[in-house]
């Protein structure tokens, strides 16, 4: 299994390791050329130096033991072999005493390029030598014309050990620079994974069940510091969550318990034969059906409120929203002349539209205009504005109930919440239609807001950006 810190240091000493062979492979071949660029140049100085003093013999044809005896001190100035030749090629004398090599001729490419006059420069292997040689062949003139040349021949062993040596060199150099280079990573690489191992321990311990579990998040690492800050974060709306649906989950028992007992409650009076009269039966049975009902709502807006929460796909269209609210409102209007309540829509245009899921937005005025009739008494008032601004539109619903204390305004829109918990379940509230309008407005973009004053009623409002 690879770690991460196994990761770093094999990345490290992988781009060390590349760094150092391209360094070296650099200065060797760099180093190469210049040797043998310093040794050409010195062999052509000096070549020419030679062809100077040779000249005078060649010209005046001089007896060719004197070139001998001149070539030998030549070479043993530079320690090269020298040789001495002819206008036609043919050697005429050479030092240290090859005096094999006389009546030899030059390559037919060597003797051309002699002839023209050029200073001719070969690298390599040659038949007289067993190792490789430079051989550099200056011609000497007289006149325009070319009488002779001298030719040089030099040994790379020289130059072969200097490369082993720079060779030797940059490998001892690369092992000392590889071992700094791992110790470094091991530290760099510990300073990186030590506190991406603290985040993992921390993971576990939430995944068991701890709370408060944070991380530092004052390392020398900016990134980490980030990422510390995220998890941090992250942990505490885990654990918030966590609290909400422990809260959620008593509130759901609790509100199935009540309807619940109830219900045993009746049916075994039923059964224990206590309800004697048909009036008493009658009660009874229309208890046992008002519960019924209440179970009914409170499951149907776990379900609203359940796929609200999931992941799909909103399918947004143009909704002209007065006539769509008058007939979300018509559907409440036998419920509003029972308790003489009067409603009505107000809009100083007559044509607002709105791009908003139609699903979601009937589902928000059913449930904002469905708590406003609950809370607004006998021969009150329920109205639903409308106000089209250059950025948003606003649908607000007003009742004239008793108002909510101020106290209670930031937690209406949460699930269960109720501020009248008795009367609320007298009138069949759940505490999920508040936060079903929430969490349907946030989807769609919008944003929600609340105002109230005790004994004038409330305003229930929400917002969507223009599309």
């Amino acid at each position: 299994m690879k770690t991460i810190f196994a990761r770093l240091i094999g990345s490290y000493i992988l781009i060390v390791v590349i760094s150092l062979v391209v360094i070296g492979v650099s200065l060797s071949f760099m180093f190469n050329n210049y040797l043998f660029e310093q040794k050409e140049r010195e062999l052509i100085i000096k070549g020419q130096d030679m062809a100077q003093v040779v000249k005078p013999f060649l010209v005046e044809k001089v007896d060719p033991h004197d070139f001998v005896n001149m070539a030998n001190r030549l070479d043993l100035n530079l320690g090269t072999e020298v040789w001495v030749v002819d206008k036609k090629g043919a050697v005429i004398a050479t030092a240290a005493n090859h005096e094999y090599c006389e009546g030899n001729y030059l390559e037919t490419s060597e003797l051309k390029k002699m002839q023209s006059g050029s200073i001719s420069v070969y690298k390599g292997k040659s038949q007289y030598f067993q190792e490789p040689v430079i051989r550099v062949i200056i011609p000497i003139i007289q006149e325009e014309r070319v009488i002779g040349a001298i030719v040089l021949y030099s040994p790379i062993e020289g130059i072969n050990k200097a490369l082993a040596s720079l060779s030797q060199l940059v490998l001892t150099a690369g092992i000392i620079s590889l071992a700094i280079a791992f110790l470094i990573g091991i530290i760099l690489s510990r300073r990186l994974s030590r506190p991406i191992l603290t985040i993992t321990e921390a993971s576990t311990l939430i995944a068991k069940g701890q709370k408060q579990v944070t991380v530092p998040t004052d390392t020398s690492i900016e990134e980490i510091n980030q990422l510390g800050r995220t998890f941090n974060d992250m942990s505490s709306k885990v654990e918030a969550n966590e609290e909400r649906m422990k809260e959620f989950v008593a509130n759901v028992s609790h509100e199935l318990r009540s309807p619940l007992t109830s219900i045993k409650g009746f049916v075994e009076a039923l059964i224990d034969n206590k309800g004697k009269t048909p009036e008493a039966q009658r009660r009874f049975l229309t208890i046992i059906n008002n519960e019924t009902d209440r179970l009914t709502h409170l499951v149907n807006d776990l379900l609203i409120l359940s796929r609200s929460e999931e992941e799909i796909v909103l399918e947004a269209e143009d909704i002209e929203l007065k006539d769509f609210i008058e007939n979300v409102l018509a559907g409440f209007q036998s419920r509003a002349e029972e308790n003489s309540i009067n409603t009505e829509v107000i809009s100083k245009d007559n044509f607002i539209s709105l791009k908003i899921d139609l699903n979601s937005l009937h589902q928000i005025i059913a449930n904002l205009v469905d708590n406003a009739l609950k809370y607004s008494p006998q021969g009150g008032n329920v109205s639903i504005s409308l106000v089209e601004s250059e950025e948003m539109i606003s649908i607000s619903v007003r009742d004239s109930g008793l108002g909510i204390p101020e106290r209670d305004l930031p937690h209406i829109w949460d699930r269960f919440y109720r501020v009248d918990k008795d009367r609320s379940r007298e009138t069949g509230g759940t505490g999920l239609g508040l936060a079903i309008v929430k969490q349907l407005t946030e989807k769609n973009g919008g944003q929600v807001e609340a105002e109230s004053v005790l004994g004038k009623g409330s305003i229930f409002s929400v917002r969507f950006p223009k599309q």
